[in-house]
C-alpha cells in the first residue's frame, strides 16, 4: 500500500494539493467557462516544451526535433472546449537566436486570431541562471510589455523534485526565477508530461486560462494595436480635443487609468 507521504509527492508532482484543490474549487464559481481556448507555447530548444505541448493534445503531434523553424498549430478537445496549441521555434541556451527565428516566435501570437488567450513559456526544473532569465527577457519581450499579463509559467520535470514543493524550488533558485514567476503575476502550474490522455492536470491547466482571461479582460492584443485603438479613440472628438488645448491639467487621469488596469497577483491558484 503507497504510504500517505508518497500519494502527496506524485499529486504535487501532478499540480495537485490540498490548496490547490480549494483555490480551484473557488474559482471555477467565478471565472467563466471558454468555448475556446487558445495557447502560444514557449520556451528552449529542448523536449520540454513541445513535450508540454503534446501533453495538452493527449496525443504526439509535436515533433520533438531540436531543429524546429517554424510554428506549427494544432487542435484538441478539453473537457467540451476546443483548444488550438500553437508549437513555437525554441530559442537557444548559449548562443544568438537567428532573426528568421524569432520572427518566426512573433508569428506565432498571430495564428490563432483573433489572439492567443496565453502564453505558456515552459521552464523544466532544473538550475536557473541570470542567463536563463535574460534569454527569457529577450524572447518574451518580442511580443511587447503586456505579453506578460497573459503568461503562466509551466514547470515540467517536477518529479525531479523529489519532496521538494515547487514554492521551495522557486524560493531556492533565487532572484532570477523569481523575477520571472512575478513578472508573470505568480502564475503557474506544474505538469507531469510523462501523463498522457484523459488525466486531470490538463483541465486544470484549463481553468487556470479561465482565470488569467476573467483576471486580465481578454486575450492578448499586441501593444501596437493597442496604442493604435488608444489614437482613433483620442481622435474621436477633435473639438473637444481643441476646446481642453491650453487649458487646465485634468486632474488625477493618470492615476484613474492605472487604477482601471490594476490587477491584484495571484500567488497559487495556478499551481
Amino acid at each position: 500500500m503507497e504510504s500517505s507521504s508518497g500519494a502527496e509527492t506524485k499529486e504535487a508532482a501532478c499540480g495537485v494539493t490540498e490548496e490547490t484543490k480549494q483555490d480551484t474549487a473557488a474559482a471555477a464559481r467565478t471565472a467563466p467557462v471558454l468555448d475556446e481556448i487558445r495557447l502560444v507555447v514557449l520556451g528552449w530548444r529542448w523536449p520540454g516544451k513541445s513535450l508540454t505541448g503534446n501533453t495538452i493534445l493527449g496525443r504526439e503531434d509535436f515533433r520533438l526535433e531540436r531543429a524546429a523553424e517554424f510554428c506549427v498549430t494544432r487542435q484538441t478537445e478539453v473537457k467540451g472546449r476546443q483548444v488550438t496549441v500553437v508549437d513555437t521555434p525554441g530559442w537557444f541556451s548559449a548562443q544568438d537566436t537567428p532573426p528568421s527565428y524569432k520572427q518566426e516566435l512573433v508569428k506565432g501570437a498571430t495564428l490563432c486570431p483573433p489572439g492567443p488567450h496565453a502564453f505558456l513559456l515552459v521552464i523544466p526544473v532544473g538550475m536557473f541562471t541570470d542567463i536563463d532569465r535574460a534569454r527569457i527577457e529577450e524572447h518574451v519581450s518580442l511580443f511587447g510589455e503586456n505579453v506578460w499579463r497573459h503568461t503562466i509559467v509551466v514547470f515540467p520535470w517536477v518529479e525531479a523534485l523529489r519532496k521538494i514543493t515547487i514554492e521551495r524550488y522557486i524560493r531556492r533558485e533565487g532572484q532570477n526565477l523569481q523575477w520571472v514567476v512575478d513578472k508573470c503575476k505568480k502564475r503557474y502550474f506544474i505538469i507531469n508530461n510523462c501523463v498522457f490522455g484523459e488525466h486531470p492536470q490538463v483541465g486544470r491547466l484549463m481553468e487556470g486560462v479561465e482565470r488569467l482571461v476573467a483576471e486580465e479582460g481578454g486575450h492578448f492584443v499586441p501593444q501596437e494595436i493597442v496604442e493604435e485603438k488608444k489614437v482613433k479613440d483620442d481622435n474621436k472628438n477633435p473639438e473637444r480635443d481643441v476646446r481642453e488645448l491650453g487649458a487646465r491639467p485634468k486632474q488625477n487621469s493618470g492615476l484613474s487609468l492605472s487604477k482601471a488596469v490594476e490587477v491584484e497577483p495571484v500567488s497559487s491558484e495556478y499551481v
